[in-house]
């Protein structure tokens, strides 16, 4: 080896890179969202159905009913995170900045992706209602597409497909959850799922060219509508150890986000940690189901 390969330097990049990662809530445009909100559980109460009874002679003894009233509660998460630099790492780190503007970029992404994850797990989780909140309900069995469903023929695993689709649509059409009426009120059909979802439609040779355009533009991660569905790709839609993947369909008005307190970073000096340079982020949350009938669960095999 040459002597002059000993004195070859090493050039340090001077600036912050950053990891791949979900940037921003994907679903919080796609929910009706309730801001400023305060207490220990928010109670969301709705008016239920009423219907006629049939008169049955003259001059009848008047029938009162109680008005149908349902309330559902919902709980706020808390979360916080603080990123600490001492007092000489902006000396140690030399030509390169201390990365407060990362970190406060890292923590805003890192929010988005909480919250989304809030709403996943709280439309596909158990529901609270009742006066207090005591009453519990899970997601139900009549409101789930099974992994092996098919329009006709045998049962068998698949992945998301057309039928799928057609089934999800025809039972919030069939609840009343979804009509086009409803889109003219500025309400939307959701469709949330994954990559490997967008790439099983695309496989399929069913779908027609004009179709294949629009699913193709999802798999380039353009927001796009698809047989009626708003399509949000998310990565974290829980999966089985069998590779069974939990989709989930919903109509707008029927999913309910909450802001107890927004984003927020506040930048500080800890005296108590020999001036160590503090960023820290927090904000609370929560998530409910307003009406089972405006979810639908599509339960997918990913190969």
């Amino acid at each position: 080896m040459a002597d002059i390969e000993n004195n070859y330097q090493i050039k340090y990049s001077e600036k912050w890179g950053s990891f791949l990662q979900q940037e921003a809530s994907r679903l919080d445009k796609y929910v009706t969202v309730e801001t400023g909100l305060s207490g220990k559980m928010v109670a969301m109460d709705q008016y239920g159905l009423l219907s006629f009874t049939e008169k049955q002679s003259r001059m009848q003894s008047t029938q009162v009913a109680e008005a149908p009233t349902v309330r559902r509660v919902m709980y706020p998460h808390i979360y916080t995170k603080a990123v600490g630099f001492d007092e000489y790492d902006a000396k140690k780190l030399a030509n390169i900045d201390v990365p407060v503007s990362k970190t406060i970029e890292g923590l805003r992404a890192a929010a988005g992706r909480t919250m989304d994850s809030v709403m996943i797990s709280e439309f596909l989780g158990t529901a609270h209602t009742g006066e207090t909140g005591a009453t519990t309900v899970t997601f139900p069995d009549d409101q789930t597409i099974e992994e092996d469903y098919v329009e006709s023929g045998s049962a068998a695993d698949s992945n998301l497909t057309l039928g799928k689709l057609r089934h999800a649509l025809n039972m919030l059409m069939k609840a009343e959850a979804w009509n086009e009426e409803r889109r003219a009120y500025g309400d939307e059909l959701v469709l949330a799922c994954t990559s490997s979802q967008i790439n099983a439609l695309l496989q399929q040779p069913e779908v027609s060219s004009y179709e294949y355009n629009t699913v193709r533009a999802l798999a380039e991660g353009k927001l796009d509508s698809f047989m009626g569905f708003r399509i949000i790709r998310t990565e974290q839609l829980p999966v089985t150890n069998a590779g069974i993947r939990s989709c989930l369909a919903w109509v707008k008005s029927r999913a309910a986000f909450g802001i107890w307190d927004d984003f927020k970073v506040r930048i500080s000096v800890r005296d108590d940690l020999d001036e160590t340079l503090q960023v820290r982020a927090k904000f609370a949350c929560g998530a409910t189901r307003l009406q089972e009938a405006g979810f639908v669960k599509i339960l997918c095999a990913e190969s």
